[in-house]
């Protein structure tokens, strides 16, 4: 049986929450991290249809997107909205977690799924937020071991090289220790040097996941005392941002809205263009991203986001920029299989659903 504390942290190593902005409102909203958990329901929102599904599928713990609370409450009225969300939560026993611009940054989030899905190239950030330098893990593993560690660093390993993942080095040694009086040796006998043949295997990793893969390592390395080194590095630094902005092959405004509609599995979006012309560079970021359109129009030639206004279209017209809005709900709403392809990877015998609520306010008549 899975608690919700082990959710909880497996959420937050994909999308750590010093990710997010300061201004925003993320982690557990209503719940205990002690309470059991079998199955998960995944929405971009919280609200009382979503709830009813949760409840009805036997869930007992719901992960959004967008949080539940954007400001302190200061009081539970039932007659209101929020105080019949919060009752019926309550009731039904049920928690809600929720990650919102940390996975919009995250690295594999929500606006990486996105350029990948458009079929952008040459990906980073739109705007950097922060950045760090990677380091390089070693660790030394017997051979009959090497394969196990390899495939556990391979599998929670976050660190990227450019736009590769999984990247590891093993070359052969001889390792040499002599097991002290009150050791529990693998491989030797107490007060006798013992010589092995082992693999010294070595990784980036980011600084921050640092402990988390040695814990993982050592559930699987058959050494009571694991040797390993760990290296700062200078050459590979790894940036964090909003947004993304990559390449794509020369394709005519027009068309590419048309793959857009299919990618987004809209019937329409809102266009802010002068004329239909060759593009090659794209921006995007899900979700309200009318404020960014000056720095995409400094890299791309078209932008796609959602809730434009009018000064902002006339901003992007003045600049040169081609401006897709494809909508709030359908730029965020396509990524939540993210949650539950991620989910269902690190908890085998949970139950991870996505939500079959359509959130879209908008119609069009």
């Amino acid at each position: 049986m899975y608690t919700i504390k082990q959710v909880v942290e497996a959420l937050n190593a994909f999308a750590p929450p010093h990710l997010a902005e300061s201004w925003d409102s993320i982690g557990l909203m209503v719940g205990s991290k002690k309470a059991p958990v079998q199955k998960v329901l995944c929405a971009l929102d919280l609200n009382l249809e979503v709830i009813d599904e949760a409840i009805n599928i036997g869930a007992q713990l719901i992960v959004t997107h967008h949080p539940l609370f954007f400001k302190p409450i200061n009081s539970i009225d039932y007659d209101t909205p929020m105080g019949q969300i919060l009752y019926k939560l309550i009731k039904h026993d049920l928690a809600v977690f929720s990650m919102h611009t940390n996975f919009d940054v995250a690295t594999g989030g929500i606006n990486d799924y996105l350029a990948h899905q458009i079929g952008l190239k040459a990906i980073k950030p739109l705007q950097i937020t922060s950045s760090y330098k990677l380091q390089k893990l070693v660790v030394y593993v017997p051979q009959s071991h090497y394969e196990a560690v390899r495939q556990a660093i391979v599998k929670c390993n976050k660190a990227t090289i450019g736009n590769y993942i999984g990247c590891t080095f093993g070359a052969e040694g001889i390792g040499t220790f002599m097991p002290l009086e009150g050791s529990n040796p693998y491989l030797g006998k107490t007060n006798q040097l013992e010589a092995v043949k082992e693999i010294k295997l070595e990784c980036m990793v980011e600084p921050s996941q640092v402990q988390e893969l040695m814990d993982i390592i050592k559930r699987v390395h058959p050494y009571e005392e694991v040797a390993y080194d760990l290296y700062n590095l200078e050459n590979i630094e790894h940036y964090e941002g909003i947004g993304r902005v990559g390449m794509c092959d020369p394709i005519k405004v027009s068309d590419f809205i048309s793959k857009l509609k299919q990618v987004f599995g809209i019937p329409y979006v809102r266009l802010v263009a002068k004329e239909d012309k060759m593009i090659s560079k794209v921006a995007l970021c899900s979700g309200s991203g009318g404020s960014f359109i000056g720095i995409a129009a400094t890299q791309a030639d078209l932008y796609i986001t959602g809730d434009v206004s009018f000064h902002q279209a006339q901003e992007a017209l003045s600049k040169g920029l081609v401006v897709v809005d494809v909508g709030h709900y359908a730029s965020e709403n396509i990524a939540m299989p993210i949650i539950e392809s991620y989910l269902s990877k690190q908890f085998k015998n949970m139950k991870i659903v996505c939500s079959n609520v359509d959130g879209e306010t908008f119609q069009t008549l």
